[in-house]
């Protein structure tokens, strides 16, 4: 029987979509992020820098902390298990101490499996009024730890002795914490920077590459994530190589910094199919009629994607 080999494209795709023995770049950024945040914190406690400035360079670091928490979960940081959970569990710990990665995982899971539709945790970002949407933004981490214990109850239950050890520590952590007299330093330098940071990822991660969120992944994956195009010598870094979304959620797997170079690996495959473009400082989408029009036909059959959350 005659055997074909795979196209040198696709061999490479695989290649890109397999984990690294380490993901040097996202590493380095772990490393980066976490000891400039140690310095702030050094710097703050004593004396050399005011505390309002630690809080905005924190809530900066802290949003470059994100993109290897977020390639951690999708175990694209290392194919050693081990070394990719400890890189980001550790990220996690100095952001989200409260989400444990089993938590993480599955919700980020969810917004993949059911991105823009109903039961995306990330709908709460999208939905609400206007002015709601600053405060949605900067505390979307309370709905998702509500959304985990409502909605992940097997977790939960499978994971209960770790879960109960794992609040146990961090309670006593913090309350020692407090105890000792360092509660206004936790609070300008942890608190208000992961409102900062939130705010910042439910921008980059969600709101921008997302919008309008009328098109669910099941419904068309095209239509649902989108591709922010122009200016990527300023945007790719700025936005993490989020202005290449798409490719994320197209390609879980595939470690950040090597998005783009799917992009054009399979240019051709992606052409083919109604992609949304952004131009590189837009928010809608240049197909944004198909958008309208693909809603307005999902509301007619009864099969439209983007009705709100409402809490379980």
């Amino acid at each position: 029987m005659a055997t074909h080999a795979p196209a040198p494209s696709e061999t490479l795709l695989r290649e890109y979509m397999r984990a690294p023995l380490l993901a040097i770049p996202t590493a380095l950024l772990a490393v980066l992020m976490l000891g400039g945040m140690a310095a702030v914190w050094y710097l703050c406690l004593s004396g050399r820098m005011s505390f309002w400035a630690g809080a905005l360079i924190n809530g900066l670091l802290s949003y470059g902390l994100f993109s290897p928490i977020h390639d951690g979960a999708h175990r694209a940081i290392s194919r050693i298990g081990w070394l990719n959970e400890t890189i980001a569990d550790v990220s996690l710990l100095f952001l989200f101490p409260y989400a444990p990665m089993v938590a993480l995982r599955w919700l980020h899971n969810q917004h993949h499996i059911h991105a823009n539709g109903a039961q995306d945790p990330d709908r709460f970002e999208h939905d609400g009024p206007g002015w709601q949407a600053p405060l949605r933004w900067a505390f979307f981490d309370l709905w998702y730890i509500w959304y985990f214990f409502t909605r992940g109850q097997h977790l939960v239950k499978k994971h209960r002795k770790e879960l109960i050890a794992f609040y146990s520590c961090l309670a006593l952590a913090v309350g020692t914490l407090i105890a000792l007299g360092y509660g206004y330093e936790l609070f300008m330098l942890w608190f208000i920077p992961t409102r900062i940071s939130l705010f910042l990822i439910a921008l980059v991660f969600v709101i921008l590459p997302h919008h309008p969120a009328m098109v669910s992944h099941h419904e068309d994956p095209y239509l649902a994530t989108t591709m922010r195009m122009g200016w990527e010598w300023l945007l790719t870094p700025l936005l993490v190589y989020q202005n290449y979304h798409l490719i994320h959620h197209l390609y879980p797997t595939v470690p950040f910094y090597k998005m783009h170079r799917v992009w054009y690996l399979r240019y051709d495959e992606h052409a083919r199919h109604n992609v949304s473009y952004q131009t590189a400082f837009a928010l809608e989408p240049q197909n944004i009629e198909l958008h309208r029009k693909f809603q307005a036909t999902a509301g007619v059959t009864g099969n439209g994607s983007a009705a709100p959350l409402s809490p379980a």
